[in-house]
Order: C-alpha cells, then structure tokens, then sequence
C-alpha cells in the first residue's frame, strides 16, 4: 500500500457532490503514461483514513493499491501524482507521498 494525499475537486469544477465515507473506495485511475485512456485504464482501490478541510481544499489521507496484481505498480513508485475520474468526470487529483 502507497500513503496518498487525495485532494478531491469541488461539485463546482465537475467533482463529487459528497466525498466517500472512510473506508474503501474503488476508482479508475489515469496516469500521464496513459495514452489509450480509458480504453487500458486501471482500477485502484483505496483506504480512507480521514477526510479535512484546510483553506477551501477538501482532501483525505490513506493509502491506495492497485486492485489488479498484473497492473503496473512501478506507477505508484515513480509517480507524483494520478487523477481519478468516476466515468468521464475527474474528481480528485491523488498525490502519492513518498517516505
């Protein structure tokens, strides 16, 4: 599991109306590499620690796998960051931290 940072968008700007409960929250990732997008998209899963609000930025902290074994994982290690979309909506912009 990868620690994230995951700053959701506002309804505002085309993101969620709520953002997920903590817990398991299963989305469809895009990376920079994906050039056939959504076509070869990966779906992630990840674990909701806690939801904040810190000057107009709602985000939440947790971790995030890939849900496939065969996805490539090296993504989650030489990446800054990832989008999630729910469908054709984006609504969050994951920021992997790196210890």
């Amino acid at each position: 599991m990868n620690q994230v940072k995951i700053v959701w968008l506002p309804e505002s700007k085309g993101g969620r109306k709520t953002i997920p409960p903590t817990g398991k929250y299963y989305a469809v990732s895009r990376f920079k590499e994906d050039k056939d997008w959504p076509n070869n998209a990966w779906s992630v899963v990840f674990e909701i620690d806690k939801s904040e609000i810190k000057n107009d930025e709602i985000f939440s902290l947790g971790t995030v796998r890939f849900l496939m074994n065969t996805a490539p994982k090296n993504r989650l290690k030489s990446q800054n960051k990832f989008e999630i979309y729910e469908g054709p909506k984006k609504v969050t912009y994951v920021y992997l931290i790196h210890n």
